[in-house]
């Protein structure tokens, strides 16, 4: 030790070595160290004076981190993160969170921008019928390539919002694994920059009124990266904080970064009602790439925050090389799930009804999406254990135990039920809001409908906010209680939703107006949502208690990444609900699953004598 610290050993190895002896009980450094320390730097930087002796004195900036990694990083040393551990972690934390923030609200802006689309599409051909044009490509967003005369509308945008859900359960499959050989700064950095594409695009594709649906869907697709960054993002930030301040940083991180979801459906509709960005081609009044241009400058600025103020764990921690080489390995990462999407979506374009009709009978549009999703996690899994770097290969060597716990399986199951739902439901809100109220009994627009995006926010807002709620109930009253209780609220708040959708389509059947019906719908689904949020947050607490800290880790991971693609079977499901006319039947399915789950979680954590109470 005393040779690696010698003034004349190369600077790297002085850092390096510098902690392996540092006796744990002081929690302090000798003077000697510090002064060897301060010796080593590089002349050529300049190094604030009231930093010198400091772990790390090139990264206690306020906002900036010169370092390409930390040098040593220990958050449960007291004196060490108060005097500069916890300014760094705070200075991270803010610069995770506006990422985060835009990758849920990017992932989920489609939710409302098939809404702007199918508002420019019924007010363009209402003119055109006015006109006397009824050609198929008159109105705006036409889709005549893709979507049939006869063919319903309504129910193939759906398409648009599932496929993201799709590709972000795919991509938080591989984005569990980046930190550790990416580093945090690169993996967020590179992940918004990705997310700059599909909203480049998107905002150029439908600056047109024979806009694409097939690059629609593929654009969709890229914003799955959107999705996937939960993971990586969550992994990342908790390395930062000690135990006893992981849980409000994790909160802070997570709620703030699920509510771009309300807020991306609160703003795409007033952003795309004016030429924000120039002019469009569009027509009817509707500019609806602006959701597109407006992130694209939102995701500019939150890459500047990354890669000027995020950190990289110490050596110690993460075996990082280089930034090039931590460049290739998020790149490597990042094809991998990129692949697997890809095959999931050619599957979805090539058995689309712009292609063939052997799916479009209800039952067969069913399977379809089952099939879909089977064939996602199929790839992606087969792909990480065969494909993924041998830093990768190790650790999920080291994870697989858990597919040999029943409870893993159990508790995805539950999760799903959570989180699945919450994101599931968030993507088909506004459209299902809608569909169901937006117009008359002859089909036409119904001029006095509520604007639904001013509404359809409120739920995914409830959800995000009410999250923390849910663990602090947890802690209380245990997770297993709290999860049964809302889950039978839950559950009838399903019931009460699907009798609602019932109704409102009824009335339009006997030709009477339904928007009565359109107050109480909200609610219902407001309660429903929070439901979602408070599960959340109980779940999180259940996986912690049953599983051992390693197991629990990876556990969630898994089980949040498989939720994930409720963001895609739930508008899929209202899409072929839709089409044939019984949306109610979504909503009734939900309940009956909603049901088992009450079981499973009674049986195996609830009641008494039960194999892991929590």
């Amino acid at each position: 030790l005393t040779d690696t610290l010698a003034p004349c050993a190369p600077f790297p190895a002085a850092r390096t070595h510098t902690h392996f002896a540092r006796p744990k009980p002081k929690k302090t450094m000798s003077p000697n160290l510090n002064n060897e320390k301060a010796a080593a730097e590089p002349k050529d930087i300049e190094v604030n004076v009231d930093a010198v002796g400091v772990e790390n004195p090139l990264s206690t900036g306020k906002f900036v981190d010169r370092a390409f990694q930390l040098n040593y990083w220990d958050p449960e040393d007291h004196i060490f993160f108060a005097k500069e551990g916890e300014a760094i972690a705070n200075r991270n934390l803010i610069c995770s969170i506006p990422n985060l923030f835009l990758g849920f609200a990017i992932w989920l802006m489609w939710s409302a921008t098939v809404v702007v689309i199918q508002e420019a599409y019924d007010a363009s051909k209402a003119a055109c019928i006015a006109a006397g044009n009824t050609a198929v490509d008159c109105p705006t967003y036409h889709f005549s390539g893709w979507i049939k005369p006869g063919d319903n509308y309504k129910s193939i945008l759906y398409t648009i919002p599932a496929i993201a859900g799709l590709s972000g359960g795919v991509m938080r499959c591989v984005n569990s694994f980046m930190i550790p050989i990416s580093g945090g700064r690169v993996t967020v950095a590179c992940t918004t920059t990705a997310l700059l594409i599909p909203c480049v695009w998107a905002a150029v594709i439908l600056k047109s009124k024979d806009a694409s649906f097939t690059q629609l869907v593929i654009c969709a697709a890229l914003t799955g990266v959107g999705g996937g960054a939960f993971s990586s993002s969550m992994n990342n930030i908790s390395l930062f904080f000690p135990k006893r301040k992981q849980g409000l940083a994790l909160g802070l991180n997570a709620g703030f970064g699920n509510l771009g979801v309300p807020m991306s459906q609160l703003l795409i509709g007033p952003i795309s009602s004016y030429a924000a960005f120039g002019g469009s081609a569009a027509g009817a009044g509707t500019w609806g790439g602006n959701g597109g241009s407006f992130y694209a400058i939102l995701c500019a600025i939150a890459i500047s925050m990354a890669v000027v103020g995020m950190s990289n764990m110490p050596a110690t921690t993460h075996e990082l090389v280089s930034v090039a080489n931590c460049l290739f390995k998020w790149l490597w990462l990042h094809m991998i799930g990129m692949f697997a999407t890809g095959v999931a979506t050619t599957i979805l374009i090539a058995t689309s009804v712009s292609v063939t009709n052997v799916f479009k009978a209800s039952g067969n549009s069913i399977g379809r999406v089952i099939m879909l999703v089977t064939i996602a996690i199929i790839v992606v899994h087969a792909l990480i254990w065969y494909c993924v770097p041998p830093q990768v290969k190790t650790k999920v060597i080291d994870q697989s135990v858990i597919f040999s716990n029943k409870h893993n399986y159990i508790m995805t199951y539950l999760y799903i039920m959570t989180f699945g739902s919450f994101i599931g439901f968030s993507g088909a809100f506004p459209k299902l809001l809608k569909d169901l109220f937006g117009y008359l009994p002859d089909g036409s627009v119904n001029p006095d409908a509520p604007n639904v995006l001013y509404y359809a926010w409120i739920g995914p807002a409830v959800g995000s906010l009410i999250r923390p709620v849910g663990g602090w109930m947890s802690d209380k009253f245990g997770g297993a209680l709290v999860t049964q209780v809302h889950t039978i609220v839950q559950t009838l708040a399903s019931i009460a939703c699907g009798i609602l959708c019932w109704q409102a389509r009824e009335r339009l059947n006997d030709g009477k107006k339904n928007l009565d019906l359109f107050p109480p719908f909200v609610f219902m689904f407001v309660v429903l949502f929070y439901c979602t949020g408070v599960g959340n947050g109980s779940t999180f607490r259940m996986i912690a208690i049953i599983f051992e800290k390693k197991e629990a880790a990876s556990v969630l991971g898994w089980s949040s990444a498989i939720a994930s693609f409720g963001a895609y079977i739930i508008p899929a499901l209202f899409g072929v609900a839709i089409k044939q006319k019984s949306p109610q039947t979504v909503m009734y399915f939900m309940a009956a699953y909603y049901f088992s789950c009450l079981g499973m979680n009674h049986w195996y954590y609830l009641r008494k004598g039960c194999e892991k109470p929590c």
